[in-house]
């Protein structure tokens, strides 16, 4: 599809000539950006928004168990349907299905404030990991079709660090919720169905705003449009194609050797994730504090993430090494559970520390993301590398959750415990993905100086996979 647009563009010789790069890419960022972060930041706020209704008396009709229930089933509806969702998106107009999801999903949002029983909140929980699917795996291939590999790292920490935001907005929304004071309907659900409508109208925005790829912004000039697309030509990883291919699906599957490592890193390292986003409030009250203060006492987590995406991502960008700094960002996590289990009860400010620390894990799911964008060429193969990664990231978060047993409250050392493991292995994982990629980087090197280059023209717009594409060398 660029292959052809490129060729039309030189038939009906486009100039290109007046137009200003560096003005071209503040263009494309300043249309595009506020739109991938708003939608991200309400992805995580929505899902998170049961985590503060926990302390507004959404728990008063529910056990522990059935609370962590309600925190794993969003992923269940997540994880199934994601091969749908990545199958789907490329088939029909990206920005435009994009869109339609998150409205559908602010619909779902604005439904809790009427759920009263366990059985009604696991549906409706189920319904919103169904249409949330859709966002990351959207995201990356959005972000893969307009910026070269070291722009891909920052603004994919720019849209990711919406978390830390979120975290921080949640915190204060959350806190003003709980002084609305009605006889009609509780101060949580208010906070349901105002969230609910506002994600709706920033869906309808994005199906008109969002543009489906380079070829069809209608805010580019078509010499615009040629630019662009030649800008991320250096990528090898091509734009869009809308023909899927299964032979991708097999080769991702069954013969890249980066897959599975980096598939049992996210899993090891969203289980963490699964346990902040579900339980920070739970764990940050049993230090005694007030259902108001627990929800203002969560803000830093925010900073302490918008500080780790920052950190990983600008770094990654200007230095590469994503194995090393996937490994580096975890310590503080480790050092965090460690404070929890450790220090005594009256120690509540170093425990409250720990909670921060936390938040540095989750922070790395930024440099996976555009690690998989990166190491990962052909369209098919590129969508469902994101959807494996979303399985990953679901099974990670649906086993956090079920760490928190409710026989091991108020302490749950038990989960404790198992957060170190998990968090330690994932530095051991992610040292020796970093040695594959340098292995297969050095094989392709010795048989391009065997048999020399094979210089096919417009490799990077033929769709090939990067294991077709020998001269295609992967990031670490």
């Amino acid at each position: 599809m660029a292959l052809q647009f490129l060729i039309d563009a030189k038939n009906d010789s486009v100039d290109i000539s007046s137009v200003d790069e560096h003005k071209l890419r503040w263009k494309i960022d300043l249309r595009l950006m506020p739109i991938l972060c708003t939608i991200y930041f309400l992805q995580y706020l929505d899902k998170t928004l049961l985590n503060y209704a926990a302390v507004m008396g959404i728990r008063k009709n529910l056990t522990s168990n059935q609370y962590s229930n309600l925190g794993t089933i969003f992923y269940v509806g997540y994880i199934v349907s994601e091969p749908i969702t990545s199958y789907l998106m490329q088939r029909f107009p990206l920005g435009k299905y994009l869109g339609i999801n998150v409205t559908c999903w602010g619909i779902v949002v604005a439904c809790h404030a009427a759920c009263n029983t366990y059985a009604s909140l696991m549906v409706i929980r189920v319904l919103l990991g169904v249409f949330e699917a859709c966002v990351a795996p959207a995201l990356v291939l959005i972000t893969g079709m307009w910026w070269t590999k070291p722009e891909q790292s920052r603004r994919t920490g720019l849209w990711y660090m919406q978390i830390g935001v979120a975290q921080i907005v949640g915190s204060a929304i959350s806190y003003g919720f709980q002084h609305v004071n009605s006889t009609k309907i509780a101060n949580w659900q208010i906070l349901f169905l105002f969230m609910g409508c506002f994600t709706v109208i920033i869906g309808l925005g994005t199906i008109v705003l969002l543009p489906d790829n380079p070829m069809s912004a209608r805010f580019l000039s078509r010499g615009e449009k040629v630019l662009s697309i030649e800008h991320v030509r250096k990528n090898q990883t091509g734009i869009e194609n809308k023909n899927f291919k299964w032979s991708h699906v097999h080769e991702l599957l069954f013969k890249d050797i980066l897959t599975w490592p980096l598939f049992f890193i996210t899993v090891l390292a969203m289980i963490d994730n699964g346990a902040v986003s579900n339980f920070s409030s739970i764990i940050i009250s049993t230090f005694g504090y007030s259902n108001e203060r627990t929800t203002i006492i969560q803000m830093p987590s925010g900073a302490v993430s918008i500080v780790a995406t920052i950190f990983a991502t600008y770094l990654v960008a200007a230095v590469g090494e994503r194995a090393l700094f996937i490994a580096i960002i975890t310590v503080p996590s480790v050092v965090g559970a460690g404070l929890l289990l450790g220090l005594p009860a009256h120690l509540k400010v170093g425990k409250l520390f720990g909670v921060y620390l936390l938040n540095f894990c989750p922070a790395m799911l930024p440099i996976i993301y555009s690690w998989g964008a990166a190491n990962t060429a052909g369209y098919t193969k590129r969508t469902m590398r994101n959807a494996l990664t979303l399985v990953a990231f679901c099974i990670g978060n649906i086993i956090g959750p079920q760490m928190f047993k409710s026989n091991n409250a108020p302490k749950y050392n038990p989960a404790k415990i198992a957060l170190i493991v998990t968090m330690s292995l994932v530095v051991v994982f992610a040292i020796g993905l970093r040695q594959l990629v340098l292995w297969e980087n050095a094989k392709r090197d010795k048989e391009i100086a065997k048999i020399g280059s094979e210089n096919i023209v417009d490799i990077e717009f033929l769709d090939m996979t990067d294991i077709e594409n020998r001269e295609f060398r992967y990031s670490h």
